[in-house]
């Protein structure tokens, strides 16, 4: 009987020590893949001088930073923002301002779609994961 609850005791041990690394490294591996992979996003923010600064420093571990500014430097907010790959159907929109840092899953050829008080700017720019491009729309206010 002791043989048993040893060996009981031995299997449960084992089992708590490998079993969630078997068990969850391919759903890891799997939840990477779907999330990394096919996601378009985009981080709005930068109100008050703390959050922009930060937003600013870490826009070089981002595809993209926009900067949402009136014509005379004065910064906007509530811009409508969207960011698409047509081809892939892929997209993310929010409204933002005055900062967005977008993250896009592969190297490829991106819109920036961006609307302030029903004027609209369109441009189209080629983005990579982690590039750290950055762009500034503005408008007459």
């Amino acid at each position: 009987m002791r043989d048993r609850i040893r060996d009981v005791r031995l299997a449960a041990f084992v089992l708590a020590a490998v079993g969630p690394a078997i068990g969850t490294l391919p759903g890891l591996a799997h939840a990477q893949r779907q999330a990394g992979a096919t996601q378009i996003s985009i981080e709005c923010g930068g109100i008050g001088e703390d959050e922009a600064a930060r937003m600013r420093a870490e826009a070089g571990s981002h595809a993209l930073l926009i900067q949402f500014v009136s014509i005379d430097g004065g910064y906007l907010a509530d811009v409508h923002a969207r960011i698409d790959d047509p081809l892939r159907d892929l997209r993310a929109e929010a409204d933002c301002g005055p900062i967005g840092l977008v993250d896009v899953p592969s190297a490829g050829r991106y819109r920036v779609t961006a609307t302030y008080d029903g004027r609209v700017q369109e441009q189209w720019v080629n983005l990579k994961p982690a590039g750290g491009a950055r762009m500034v729309l503005r408008w007459l206010e």
